[in-house]
């Protein structure tokens, strides 16, 4: 059976197609907005990314975890148990496929544990692989010391700045 966690996964795979997070703009595109409007996604800088976790980890939430996507590709998740963040990322995307391996040497470089693992989500734009895969950083820490390790990922993997506006997802 499966856990809540894969459930709502793979509801908001679903839902990054109809909202665009992942697209890499060389698919068709449906205009779903007659069928099935979706909301705008809220926009932060990394300076705002506190606050919404504060919001996560009180529950004020709909789900117990957040992410941040800029353009499609650099989307990370931060993901609570026990009152404690880690970040996930999966590659939907063969864009994304690269970056598997350079979070997992950030993650080596840093000592923070890595789990390689699946939401059960199918890639949107590669097929040599069943699943999507996710790698997960546990690096089982507080809301300031998880804004820092991914504003760090943001800036040393993906190439974003303070600058970079990102959407809040789900």
């Amino acid at each position: 059976m499966k856990s809540m966690k894969v459930i709502i996964m793979e509801m908001l795979a679903l839902v990054f197609g109809l909202s665009g997070c992942r697209n890499t703009g060389k698919q068709a595109q449906q205009d779903w907005s007659a069928v099935l409007p979706v909301p705008s996604a809220a926009r932060i800088t990394m300076d705002k990314l506190p606050e919404v976790l504060r919001n996560v980890q009180a529950g004020r939430t709909e789900f117990d975890f957040t992410g941040i996507c800029s353009n499609g590709t650099d989307c990370i998740y931060f993901m609570q148990e026990n009152g404690k963040f880690y970040i996930d990322f999966e590659a939907m995307s063969k864009e994304q496929l690269p970056y598997l391996d350079s979070l997992k040497r950030f993650a080596g470089e840093h000592g923070y544990p890595v789990v390689e693992t699946t939401y059960n989500n199918i890639p949107v734009d590669y097929d040599h692989l069943e699943f999507a895969p996710v790698l997960s950083l546990k690096v089982n820490a507080d809301i300031d010391s998880i804004v820092k390790v991914g504003q760090q990922i943001e800036q040393d993997i993906f190439r974003n700045d303070s600058r970079t506006v990102y959407e809040i997802v789900p």
